[in-house]
């Protein structure tokens, strides 16, 4: 993750260098002059359909940032305009159990599954558990179309917008918080933990001269069909607060 977001600011800083004039493009004060937008998204991840009590995700923890761009083309004369583009996020979701992702062999599908194995001494030695996470991190490419009420303020007036995306898993991770010793000490795994390579959703977003507010629903499972911990069913869906960079 602090490679994808490292890669993301270094995007940002390219972007504002070549920009030479700044004009008034939102009520907020100048931003660059450049087409499209750069959104950076925070919110909160949760699980419809999720039946298995041991995978029950904390109130807080669960936190959401994408960074993307999009660029808008206006449909005629109209009030809507069509925004494609692409993003990456990084999802975390936080066990409210001392359990973490790993594998075990399915005999029946003579492959790989995974379940929430106990945190024990084989893993932590004599330390005690704080936190246990496991974290999904994307690549998507979404597209929306956007009502503007007034046409006249295109790209900074009040819209409402609704569209989808696709996504790619570029990898998971498991992170384990604990203290041993009274020392504090995390221990991160990379891995797919059968985790859905290719995602799907829809969303809707409201917002006004750079700031929004979104909802994301995902149609597809977190985990494989079969493959994740008991057969869960479970499908994220986020929602959370936008701003845009320029």
């Amino acid at each position: 993750m602090k490679k994808l977001l490292t890669l993301s600011l270094l995007f940002i800083t390219i972007l504002s260098a070549h920009s030479q004039n700044l004009k008034e493009k939102n009520t907020f004060g100048p931003r660059p002059d450049l087409p499209g937008d750069l959104t950076l998204s925070f919110g909160l991840n949760m699980l419809a359909h999720n039946s298995v009590e041991a995978m029950k995700l904390k109130t807080f923890g669960n936190n959401y940032f994408s960074a993307g761009y999009s660029y808008p083309v206006r449909l005629g004369n109209t009030n809507f305009t069509f925004n494609g583009g692409f993003s990456f996020s990084f999802e975390k979701y936080a066990l409210d159990t001392a359990l973490t992702l790993n594998y075990t062999e399915s005999v029946l599908d003579e492959g790989q599954t995974v379940f929430l194995d106990s945190i024990g001494n084989n893993i932590i030695g004599d330390g005690f558990v704080e936190k246990s996470k496991f974290e999904a991190n994307y690549i998507n490419i979404p597209i929306e179309f956007r009502y503007y009420f007034n046409k006249d303020k295109i790209g900074r007036g009040l819209f409402l917008a609704a569209g989808g995306s696709i996504g790619y898993l570029i990898n998971g991770k498991t992170k384990i918080k604990y203290v041993e010793n009274e020392d504090t000490k995390k221990l991160k795994r990379k891995e797919g933990f059968e985790l859905n390579q290719f995602r799907y959703g829809a969303h809707v977003r409201v917002g006004i001269a750079g700031f929004g507010a979104f909802f994301n629903y995902d149609v597809s499972e977190l985990f494989n069909p079969g493959r994740g911990p008991e057969n869960t069913s479970a499908t994220p869906y986020r929602f959370g607060l936008s701003i845009n960079l320029f």
